[in-house]
This record gives C-alpha cells, structure tokens and sequence, in this order.
C-alpha cells in the first residue's frame, strides 16, 4: 500500500516505466498495447477517487444532517483546564463548505457538538454511547474550546 493508502504493486510501477521507455525506444506493437491498457485502468482508478471526495455540510443551512456515534472527549483548553467535550464520530468523513476560503473544513470523522436549548443540552448526555442524529447549523472550529474541525449547536436530537 502506497502512503496515500492505496494500492500499487511494485510490478505495476515496473510495467508503467517499462512503457515510458518502450515508446520512447519504438518497441513492437503488442507492448504499446499493453501501454495502452495500463494507462486506461490508471485513468479510470484516478477517476473514481476524485469522485469519491467527501460531502459536505454547509455553513449556510440550518437544518443539515449529521449522523454518528456520540462520545464524551478528554480536552484541555488554553489555560490548560480539562474540558469534556461531546463528540459525534462520523462513519464517513463529511467536508464543511463556507464562504470563507479559510474556514472550509477538507474532511472529517469527528464533530464537536453542544446545545443552546436547555432541553436538547440536558438530553445530550443520555445518548453517549449511541447512534445519533442531529439536525444543526455547523462552523468550522475557531476557539481553543472547539475540540473537532467542525462544530454544532445542535437544534435535533434523536437516537437512530
């Protein structure tokens, strides 16, 4: 497996540069057919993992959906304080899409979450532990108090 995680032969490699130098020696036929093949299955595995990027959340809706496992973090904040922070565990990473270049969050498993609403904060802490949807406004994390790249104050709580 490459670093990238994903998987190259050393015999793959070989073949890609033994083409690189069989067209430019002007080799037979049946090794540029060869070339060929290799080049149209490298295409088509660099395709697919450009198409398989990560959805996203945006910034700028009020209800999106976000769907995990609920976890109760160990944190420290600037002053070095313990902080206990609720995490959703994501089964597939999500990216945040803002407005702002800087904001915008690649992608992600984890999402730090909080209540505003006394009833949803105090039901929060019965749900550690279980499957979790939450319907939110999400931010990218900007405090030393945000413990994910993405945060919500959660508007919806349900088991799943």
């Amino acid at each position: 497996m490459r670093s990238d995680g994903h998987w190259r032969s050393a015999r793959s490699e070989r073949r890609v540069v033994a083409c690189a130098i069989y067209v430019v020696a002007g080799e037979p036929t049946m090794i540029l057919r060869q070339c060929l093949a290799i080049a149209v299955v490298v295409g088509l595995l660099v395709a697919t993992n450009a198409n398989a990027a990560a959805p996203c959340l945006s910034d700028k809706a009020d209800r999106e959906l976000a769907i995990g496992r609920l976890s109760i973090g160990r944190a420290m904040d600037a002053a070095d304080r313990l902080e206990r922070p609720y995490i959703l565990t994501l089964a597939a990473p999500v990216c945040l899409a803002t407005d702002e270049p800087d904001d915008k969050v690649d992608a992600t498993k984890t999402i730090h979450i909080f209540a505003t609403d006394p009833k949803i904060a105090a039901s929060i802490s019965k749900l550690v532990g279980k499957l979790i949807a939450v319907r939110c406004r999400p931010f990218p994390a900007h405090t030393t108090h945000h413990h994910a790249p993405i945060v919500i104050d959660v508007k919806e709580i349900s088991t799943r």
